[in-house]
């Protein structure tokens, strides 16, 4: 039986978003997951699973965009504060 994932699918488009506008490195992505405190290697997963379906993204994230992301909370999507 597979468990239901703890995170919510605009959690998973939000923090695909912010690593794929971070950088491509694989440190970066791993620091975004940090950020967001989550498993790198869950983060690289949903990365990777992005481009395949949807192509590559080269834009670099607003200070102020990753700013805002890292307030969120990470599992419930509701904001923190």
């Amino acid at each position: 039986m597979v468990r239901p994932s703890p995170y919510s699918p605009e959690f998973r488009e939000e923090a695909v978003q912010l690593a794929l506008k971070s950088s491509k490195s694989i440190a970066q992505v791993a620091q975004v997951a940090r950020e967001l405190e989550m498993n790198p290697e869950t983060l690289r997963t949903w990365v990777r699973r992005h481009e395949r379906e949807h192509g590559k993204q080269t834009e670099p994230l607003a200070v102020d965009e990753r700013a805002r992301a890292r307030g969120r909370t990470s599992r419930t999507g509701t904001p923190s504060g």
